[in-house]
């Protein structure tokens, strides 16, 4: 049975997805408009709190990929744009 590494709560992809949500909000903000992760809904306004939470998370992913064997990094890669959604992945190497 194999189980999965987390820290701080979050397993990698659990990390990666909430990285891409709040990359996605930071973009919505810094255009002026609004996003809404759960219950909150952010503005341009918020981008202090935003570029936190990225980076919170940020550390997740670098946290979790540094059990790896060897060098790694965090990448960010836009691979698709459909209404003006930009879908981010994060990829340990």
């Amino acid at each position: 049975m194999s189980t999965q590494k987390t820290y701080r709560g979050y397993t990698l992809d659990e990390a990666r997805a909430e990285l891409a949500l709040w990359k996605e909000a930071k973009r919505a903000a810094a255009t002026g408009q609004s996003y809404t992760i759960g219950r909150k809904q952010l503005t341009r306004y918020h981008l202090a709190e935003i570029n936190a939470e990225i980076d919170r998370f940020t550390d997740i992913v670098n946290a979790l990929c540094s059990g790896r064997s060897g060098p790694f990094k965090v990448l960010a890669r836009e691979l698709n744009q459909e209404n003006n959604n930009m879908i981010f992945f994060v990829f340990c190497e």
